[in-house]
């Protein structure tokens, strides 16, 4: 039963389409859009967000590293990810550079994060389908981003996409998409879903008996 379940056990029960119908029916807008699942059938994940931006600053001394691997900007949300986390980060959206690649899904994996959602741009897409570490960007893009973006933000709200996301706030994606509920209405949330959940299932089974009549049947 789901009230036995721990919140996050509980979210992956449902697809974002039916957590998306029970935020509707409270007036919350908690789908995030403008983003792609970067492995195709990656599946469904939860978690609880860990949120961070950076900002836009042109070759700023304090991001710099040579050649490739983890920018500086980045390393505060590779220290602070734990296990149980969907990192969240704020970039504006941008496609100009990537700020989330190959290397960080690997430390993420390991930490027993979730997920990724970038808002912005990622790369090493082949490396992260590889190991199946599931990401959501806006975009992909081969240009590390340390020399266009620089350290904004952990553990702040972010708004993506209109959306604000608030640490601790419960993300589920899928690849239909990405939904998130504020930790304030989690349980409200849940008990809709189940509702939903068990209308969807006996209009399905209407449908498929050919016993429908009305959609206000159930």
């Amino acid at each position: 039963m789901t009230d036995a379940l721990d919140p996050v056990s509980a979210l992956m029960q449902y697809p974002t389409a039916v957590v998306s119908d029970a935020l509707d029916e409270i007036g919350v807008m908690g789908v995030v859009t403008g983003m792609q699942a970067q492995r195709p059938g990656q599946g469904r994940t939860a978690g609880r967000a860990l949120t961070a931006a950076l900002v836009p600053k042109s070759n700023d001394p304090a991001a710099y590293r040579f050649g490739g691997g983890v920018g500086k900007p980045l390393e505060q949300v590779l220290a602070t990810m734990k296990d149980g986390h969907i990192v969240v980060m704020d970039i504006g959206g941008s496609p100009r550079a990537a700020a989330w690649g190959g290397l960080a899904s690997r430390i993420a994996q390991r930490r027993g994060v979730r997920g990724t959602i970038m808002w912005g741009a990622c790369r090493d897409v082949d490396e992260i389908r590889a190991i199946g570490y599931p990401v959501w960007a806006v975009a992909t893009c081969p240009r590390r981003s340390r020399n266009e973006f620089t350290f904004g933000s952990i553990g702040e709200p972010v708004t993506v996409a209109g959306v604000t996301i608030a640490p601790g706030d419960y993300v589920l994606a899928d690849d239909t998409g990405i939904v998130v509920v504020p930790a304030a209405r989690i349980a409200e949330v849940l008990a809709l879903a189940a509702r939903i959940a068990a209308q969807e299932a006996a209009l399905e089974a209407r449908v498929l008996n050919d016993s429908l009549s009305s959609w206000d049947d159930v």
